[in-house]
């Protein structure tokens, strides 16, 4: 947060900052500051550390209210494609099709994971196969594996 502040500079002074400015690339704003916070340094390291803890406070205030804006619009989006997929039949087909294809690339390995007594990563295979969570998509890959007459005990 931002405070306005008038004050009175000897005008050399502010001729020579301004000519200078291509080299130390400061605002007078930023100069104060750092002015300020070098004396409260000196002065009063207390008061300096407990400046520093609250603008940190401040900042990550804002970090987690932009968080929670952006996980917001993250879940309208994800409800937004799910709408958007389950209103379009063509998108739904070719979803399907994507999705056998896949299925017969890794079937293969999958089986012979699951003989062997290990699981294969549903996790990492999920968003793979356009799912959005683990659970839906073993729904989908045991279901597609028994229409496919593999038979497994897993």
């Amino acid at each position: 947060m931002q405070m306005k502040v008038t004050t009175s500079i000897d005008p050399y002074l502010k001729a020579s900052f301004e000519a200078t400015k291509s080299v130390h690339k400061k605002s007078f704003s930023e100069v104060l500051e750092d002015g300020i916070r070098q004396i409260l340094d000196e002065v009063s390291p207390l008061e300096a550390v407990k400046l520093t803890i609250s603008q940190r406070e401040q900042e990550l205030s804002e970090f987690r209210l932009k968080l929670a804006e952006l996980e917001v619009l993250e879940k309208q989006r994800k409800a937004s494609k799910k709408e958007e997929t389950e209103a379009n039949p063509e998108m739904e087909g070719y979803l399907e099709d994507f999705r056998s294809k896949k299925f017969s690339e890794h079937i293969d390995s999958a089986v012979k994971m699951l003989k062997s007594g290990t699981q294969p990563n549903w996790k990492h295979m999920a968003p793979m196969y356009q799912f959005s969570n683990e659970r839906e998509f073993k729904k989908w890959f045991f279901k597609k594996m028994n229409h496919e007459g593999i038979l497994c005990n897993y």
